[in-house]
């Protein structure tokens, strides 16, 4: 029975998670001349104890998948510009 009752749930989760990322909208008024690189926004949080594996564009957004400084595997997404996070999809630990 509880097999039965786990399928769905995790639909349900992944339905939520990717309407959550479809949502995510960053800069879309800044200039991409404006933007600071991606291996600056990398070095910038392995400076804090990030272990980043991988960064790319997602909606005017600078989306970073790894594992932040407490070892929590995480996707952030920060503004091209200033770094500052913008949202975050909850990972399974």
């Amino acid at each position: 029975m509880k097999r039965l009752l786990i399928a769905p749930a995790l639909v349900l989760a992944s339905a939520a998670a990717l309407a959550q990322h479809g949502n995510i909208q960053c800069s879309p008024e800044a200039h991409k001349s404006e933007w600071r690189g991606q291996m600056e926004l990398q070095k910038t949080l392995e400076e804090r104890g990030w272990k980043v594996r991988q960064v790319k564009t997602y909606n005017s957004c600078y989306e970073v998948y790894g594992f932040d400084e407490k070892g929590a595997r995480v996707e952030v997404f920060f503004h091209p510009k200033t770094f500052e996070k913008v949202a975050e999809v909850p990972q399974d630990k």
